[in-house]
């Protein structure tokens, strides 16, 4: 990422930070298996690099149609023959997979010290019913190496999308020791909390990297949550009707692709995709390229979220590439957003915003502002629009600098 000159201008930002919520209506679930429209496969398990060997889920009892204790039996046992062969491959039958109800936030199928494994499931679709506000995770991976999980869908019946956090991760990750290469290819989530979450905290945010998720989240709470990663995030997603597409803590050398679209009931929040930073002992955001199209309501406080928190007064955001596309979204109010909130949205802050570009293109009605900062920064920085954008956002003010 081409990192903005010293010498421009620092950009002076004011506006007043603006919420979004909406009255959630009941969506039913799609037949994740071929009834939704799906995204062109990006090859899935072929980019997977395993061993040769390969067995098949149904050979350890996974069928569909077969009780909850007897899916993560086989899915225990066949990963665990996996590993003693030295990883391969897992094909998963085409068919619906029911792991029943869930009441607690329990792991599912946990796979703990697991490498060199992929897990074919074009045409599978894993459900559960959570009936607590609990978070229970389908997949859990702790500590890995190059692990793929391709063609995979997902749902939940009892997710509920308002913020008590109601409804399964669909795959989460944590390490306490260096773990890297993990990758969703081709994957879908309905009404779920997450496509995938990372467990990891501040202190253990240099042990994962090379994250990588690709494929569609509709009636979501997040898309992904990749927080204290330590590097290399490529998210590519597909989104209707989520949150949050992306959040992520201390989030290092990523690049995120997104395509969302929003319609009036669903809830919305402060920022579709949030890059934060708890401050300088939790971890800087550094080096992210973000490219967001958007449509339909827009039902969110800003599309894109420069989020400092907490009372340290240390902490950066800086190296920031972030491009939105707003066709149409009748209820945008703010393109970009950056604050501080420490138990309230601080007017000053001494935290950094340094080298982030914005750009981006606006087609149709748009009341709202392009930008906003609430927190008004005492620390050298600079932070441009470009050309385009500072037509729209008072393009005759002195703080303007060229983004181009």
């Amino acid at each position: 990422m081409k990192r903005l000159s010293a010498k421009r201008r620092t950009l002076l930002l004011r506006g007043a930070a603006l919420g979004a919520a909406a009255a959630l209506l009941p969506a039913p679930l799609g037949d994740a298996t071929g009834g939704q429209p799906r995204r062109n496969p990006v090859g899935g398990i072929k980019a997977a690099m395993v061993p040769p060997v390969i067995v098949s889920l149904a050979d350890y009892g996974g069928v569909p149609g077969a009780r909850a204790a007897a899916l993560v039996g086989a899915f225990r046992q066949a990963l665990d023959d996996l590993a003693g062969q030295g990883g391969g491959t897992l094909l998963v039958p085409r068919g619906i997979y029911d792991f029943g109800p869930c009441t607690d936030a329990a792991s599912l199928v946990l796979c703990r010290d697991v490498h060199d494994i992929a897990i074919s499931a074009y045409g599978a679709l894993f459900t559960v019913t959570t009936t607590a506000n609990v978070m229970p995770n389908l997949f859990y991976f702790f500590n890995f190496q190059n692990i793929t999980i391709a063609g995979a869908s997902f749902a939940d019946a009892g997710f509920h999308p308002r913020p008590d956090w109601r409804g399964m991760v669909c795959v989460g990750i944590q390490a306490d020791r260096p773990s890297r290469g993990f990758m969703l290819v081709d994957c879908y989530a309905e009404r779920v909390v997450s496509l995938l979450t990372s467990h990891n905290n501040a202190a253990k945010r240099r042990l994962l990297s090379n994250i990588r998720v690709h494929g569609e989240v509709r009636n979501a709470y997040y898309g992904v949550n990749a927080s204290f990663i330590s590097k290399n995030v490529d998210v590519d997603l597909v989104c209707h009707n989520v949150r949050r597409a992306v959040i992520a803590s201390a989030l290092r050398n990523a690049d995120i692709r997104i395509t969302v679209s929003s319609t009036p009931q669903w809830p919305g929040s402060n920022g579709l995709i949030a890059l934060i930073c708890g401050g300088a002992s939790v971890g800087h955001v550094d080096n992210v390229r973000i490219t967001l199209a958007a449509s339909g309501e827009g039902n969110y406080g800003s599309y894109v979220h420069f989020y400092h928190q907490g009372d340290e007064p240390g902490g950066a955001i800086r190296n920031v590439d972030a491009t939105v596309h707003l066709d149409n979204a009748a209820r945008a109010t703010t393109l970009f957003l950056f604050d501080h909130e420490a138990g309230f949205v601080k007017a000053s802050t001494a935290r950094v915003w340094d080298a982030i570009a914005l750009h981006g293109t606006i087609a149709g009605d748009f009341d709202g502002r392009v930008i906003a900062n609430p927190s008004a920064s005492s620390a050298p920085g600079t932070v441009c629009l470009d050309r385009n954008l500072a037509q729209r956002a008072h393009a005759g003010h002195s703080w303007w600098c060229d983004a181009t």
